[in-house]
């Protein structure tokens, strides 16, 4: 007989997320993510799993760990490893899922063939690993909400400059990398010198820089300092540079999402499964020019004609249609939320 899911735990792995903080959009948590949506998809799950009767926490918030019938690990690390083997809850009990790609976690990607021998379900994005094995089941990475109510609010501020890039100043020795990229583009504009491009971001000017991998101190007079909210900055800029960790098919960050909502023109360098999700008229390729002399030439030509006001009609109507469905964080509660099912199925 299956068993009833009643209680289901989340273990985040930050402890500024406990005390149910990662449910809370007003947290001290949320405020330190500066307009990332992360939160959103945990609010949208546990209103989901409240709905079919599920009651969701983070784990502390439960008396005792018996009561817990399905625990979430939030990404594989030796951290998180150790915490269940510490504490005695067996991996039938937990359902890990993965957020990172190889280049951020090398570690769960590293060991996958060991550790998810463990365990009778994992989530990712990855469609590859779908492919591997039925243990694996899928959701659409990245889960990503707006409030459509700001679109005209975004649209009136004045724009502050042709592009922005904000990202961190991060490094990585995996293959794939795409962090080598960043600081390419940053130092193309920088011998330009005609100040088209604005930096914002961790990392930048400091020496400071041991916890984003092994990054090296990376100087440039066209880094602006932290945004203090991703969304009101992406609104002040025409185009912006949406240049991921790494471009693994499946896995799609929320900045060309972003960039549309608030009406900038998202430049875009796609996972190769891109064309299956966005459709390619609603962000600049990347990849399609021979150079960013080409790229900002063109960049250039398009500025405030229709050809631009195309581009940002066509991914607002995009976010906003049934195609954008699989990244919504509704989906994304009843993925999770069948996998919860499926691993009862499993477990019995």
């Amino acid at each position: 007989m299956k068993k009833e899911i009643k209680k289901v735990a989340i273990y985040p792995g930050y402890a500024n997320m406990l005390d149910d903080a990662i449910f809370d959009t007003s947290s001290e948590a949320w405020k330190a993510l500066r307009g990332l949506p992360i939160f959103e998809r945990y609010v949208a799950l546990k209103d989901f799993l409240n709905q079919k009767g599920i009651e969701v926490h983070t784990y502390d918030k439960y008396k005792t760990q018996n009561e817990i019938d399905v625990w979430l690990m939030l990404e594989v690390t030796p951290r998180n490893l150790l915490f269940f083997l510490w504490h005695g809850i067996r991996p039938n009990k937990v359902i890990p899922i993965l957020l990172e790609p190889p280049i951020v976690n090398n570690f769960e990607w590293k060991y996958i063939s060991l550790w998810s021998r463990c365990y009778k379900t994992i989530l990712t994005w990855s469609p590859d690993l779908v492919k591997r094995s039925s243990k694996f089941l899928r959701f659409h990475y990245i889960p990503y909400a707006f409030d459509a109510s700001r679109r005209d609010y975004f649209l009136s501020k004045p724009k502050k400059n042709l592009c922005l890039l904000l990202q961190s100043n991060k490094a990585s020795k995996v293959k794939g990398e795409l962090y080598s990229l960043r600081r390419e583009i940053i130092r193309y504009f920088e011998k330009r010198g005609d100040q088209l491009l604005d930096l914002f971001g961790y990392g930048w000017n400091t020496p400071h820089t041991r916890h984003l991998g092994p990054s090296k101190p990376f100087y440039t007079p066209l880094y602006k300092g932290m945004a203090d909210d991703k969304w009101e900055t992406f609104a002040e800029y025409k185009f912006i540079f949406c240049i991921q960790n790494a471009i693994p098919a499946g896995d799609f960050e929320g900045d060309a999402f972003m960039a549309m909502t608030v009406g900038a023109v998202p430049i875009y360098l796609p996972p190769p499964d891109a064309d299956e999700f966005i459709p390619n008229n609603t962000y600049i390729d990347y990849g399609a020019f021979k150079d960013l002399d080409a790229l900002v030439e063109y960049l250039k030509k398009i500025v405030d004609t229709e050809e631009y006001e195309t581009y940002r009609k066509n991914g607002w109507e995009y976010i906003n249609s049934s195609k954008f469905e699989p990244f919504t964080v509704g989906q994304y509660a009843k993925e999770v939320y069948m996998a919860i099912i499926e691993h009862a199925k499993r477990s019995q």
